[in-house]
């Protein structure tokens, strides 16, 4: 039974296989066998050399400089299933531009060749072959071909009957260019149609990205279907110049525009540091495209350009993949929004630069598209749902105010009931409240001993009643062994009782760790915080400094950034090494804590380090200006004098700028001065 079936399975592999080579058409193959020369052929045939197979794809690398004429030459006979037949020659895309002869006489050609260059790269090659000027012996195909950098012959050309070369010919059209015309059409469409929503709606800032991405992405692709076009010849515009803003330009813009697309989308903010780079990433490739004097250079350069996508391309993926991780609404389908062109860039980088398949199309342009159309329909699925809460409430605003004024009428005949009880309840909850403030600062020290070797100043405000802020002093006896200071999220009841299970916890840990990296004591604290906390959603931000004698460790947790100000010239500068602050995740949620890591300095006799929390940052003078990194920098350069007197000073700052607008939040500030 087993030898029978096997009889029949391979039987039936043997006519599949031989039906499939009965019906492929006969061809003479033109993708090797080549010879060329770089002078002109036709009054000196015998100046031709053998051209290696893998140089159809390079033909620069045999032109001097890589830019000038070659001439390639194949001989062939017509095969005997092909006599007496109609014939047509398939070049599929040839680069930059060509004039094809057969016996010596021109048949066909695509592009013009200098001093009034332009190419038609993507313009697929057929050329119809007169009966007349096939010999019934051997036959010569001479192709001429201006190089510029870049040179050459794919997508596995033919000699074949001519309805067979019309259909390749056909087929590589579709992809090259045909398809890209459709997508460019739709993107201009898609995006006049979203620069309009944003005309009339300026607050939707998603729509005006959306919209420019769409606009330049259909400009970009100029390059591939403008050959779609037949009055075009490029007669009147540079190559150069087409090249330089259509196909090298525009790509470094589209990063700065998805980039602000999904700030928009997720309503986030990039700090002005990003912002700049995001600038830069954009503006800097363009200006060097736009100085390269020729299209030699262009492509020369075009390896270097490409790797200033890398950084914001990862930036973006940085972006969504955070976004996912904090649960973000939207975060996981405008992830999904993006995948396919992640899969497309993937399997180009596979197909062409891996399995080296040169002929084989390029998809990640029809990756890009493909994002553009998930988009569009997130962004239509999100206009829908905000057009039906609309309609729901024009329909049902006069039921649910009837409702609410119903509900309002009952409150109030409750309130009169209840208003008794309410002012009992209230009495307790201040009896309560005035309880939880003097338990949370007990837990505080109010007194330090004499340390040798440091003076230390601090001021503690809390805005009402428990305070989320953290301060605490290691030592032992007369020993400074540290210093931390850390904020919950939030304020109330919840975030001043995580400060006193918090500071229980880093106490311990801290000492328990006297001898192990900074960083395992932090892992450890947010572990331990993270454990006994439980669902509680505050979190905490903070630093943590060790010292030992001149020696400081510090470590930060997602806290404003701490100053070092030297003794002696007063200089002040944030607190990092060699460029790098320390860092590390938030506190108590552990799948954003993680991997901190601590930096070590000296300190000399005089210099000092202010630590705060971020009411000293982020509190605004009546105009609505931040007092900022800058002026913390510039009150602390400017103090001098003891801890306190340096502490003083810095405060006056503060309240001078604020100029009595109340603070907003809990306000600790630390500084502490080497002896």
């Amino acid at each position: 039974m087993k030898k029978s079936l096997f009889v029949c399975i391979s039987f039936l592999l043997i006519f599949f296989f031989a039906s499939c080579e009965a019906l492929s058409p006969e061809r003479i193959p033109l993708d090797q066998g080549w010879d060329y020369t770089l002078s002109e052929p036709f009054g000196n045939p015998d100046d031709f050399k053998a051209l290696e197979d893998e140089n159809l794809l390079n033909l620069e690398k045999l032109v001097p400089d890589g830019q000038g004429i070659i001439y390639l030459k194949k001989t062939f006979t017509v095969a005997p299933g092909l006599k007496d037949m109609l014939l047509g020659c398939y070049l599929g895309r040839i680069t930059l531009a060509d004039e094809t002869f057969l016996n010596g006489v021109k048949i066909g050609g695509e592009g013009r060749f200098p001093p009034h260059e332009f190419s038609a790269w993507n313009r697929v090659r057929f050329y119809q072959i007169p009966e007349n000027l096939l010999n019934s012996g051997e036959n010569s195909l001479v192709v001429k071909i201006w190089v510029d950098g870049e040179g050459s012959i794919v997508s596995n050309p033919f000699i074949g009957e001519l309805s067979d070369a019309k259909k390749a010919a056909g087929r590589e059209k579709f992809w090259a260019s045909e398809i890209q015309l459709v997508f460019a059409f739709l993107m201009l469409v898609i995006g006049a149609y979203h620069l309009l929503l944003y005309v009339k709606c300026r607050s939707e800032k998603d729509n005006f990205a959306f919209g420019l991405i769409n606009l330049i992405s259909a400009l970009y692709l100029v390059v591939f279907y403008y050959v779609e076009f037949p009055s075009f010849t490029g007669e009147h515009i540079s190559f150069l110049w087409f090249q330089k803003i259509f196909s090298s330009g525009l790509p470094y813009l589209l990063p700065f525009l998805v980039t602000m697309y999904i700030n928009s989308f997720l309503h986030r903010v990039d700090r002005q540091p990003v912002l700049f780079f995001r600038i830069v990433f954009a503006v800097v490739p363009v200006i060097i495209v736009l100085s390269c004097p020729s299209y030699r250079i262009l492509r020369q350069m075009q390896p270097l350009l490409q790797g200033m996508l890398v950084p914001p391309m990862i930036y973006i993926i940085i972006i969504l993949v955070g976004k996912v991780i904090q649960k973000a609404k939207d975060s996981v389908i405008l992830l999904i929004g993006f995948s396919p062109l992640v899969l497309a860039v993937v399997l180009d980088f596979m197909i062409h630069t891996v399995l080296k398949f040169y002929d084989f199309p390029y998809i990640s342009s029809v990756g890009w598209q493909l994002v553009i159309i998930t988009l569009l329909f997130i962004m239509a699925n999100r206009f829908a749902n905000s057009k039906n809460e609309v309609e729901y409430l024009n329909k049902n605003l006069e039921k649910e105010v009837a409702d609410r004024t119903k509900e309002l009428s009952e409150s109030n005949e409750q309130l009169s009931i209840t208003n008794e009880a309410l002012s009992t309840a209230k009495r307790r909850a201040d009896r309560d409240m005035q309880l939880a403030v003097y338990v949370q600062r007990s837990f505080y020290q109010r007194s330090l001993p004499e340390f040798s070797g440091w003076d230390i100043a601090w001021h503690f405000t809390p805005m009402a009643g428990v305070s989320g802020d953290l301060y605490d002093f290691f030592y032992h006896k007369d020993v400074l062994r540290g210093v931390g200071l850390f904020d919950v999220s939030g304020h109330g009841i919840a975030s001043g009782l995580v400060t006193m299970l918090a500071k229980t916890v880093i106490d311990r840990k801290f000492n328990e760790g006297l001898n192990l990296p900074l960083s395992k004591v932090m892992s450890e604290i947010n572990e331990q915080i993270g454990e006994e906390k439980g669902d509680i959603e505050n979190y905490l931000t903070g630093v943590l400094l060790r010292l030992n004698g001149d020696k400081v460790e510090y470590l930060s947790a997602g806290h404003p950034k701490a100053f070092f100000r030297a003794g002696g010239s007063g200089k002040t500068v944030p607190i990092e090494v060699n460029g790098k602050e320390s860092g590390g995740g938030v506190i108590g949620i552990p799948m954003l804590g993680g991997d901190y890591s601590a930096i070590g300095f000296s300190m000399k006799s005089g210099d000092s380090i202010v630590l705060y929390t971020d009411c000293l940052s982020e509190s605004r003078d009546k105009e609505g200006n931040e007092y900022g990194y800058s002026r913390i920098a510039r009150a602390f350069s400017m103090a001098k004098g003891s801890a306190k007197n340096q502490l003083d000073f810095l405060l006056s700052d503060f309240n001078e700028f604020r100029s009595g607008v109340a603070a907003n939040d809990d306000l600790t500030v630390i500084v502490l001065q080497k002896k």
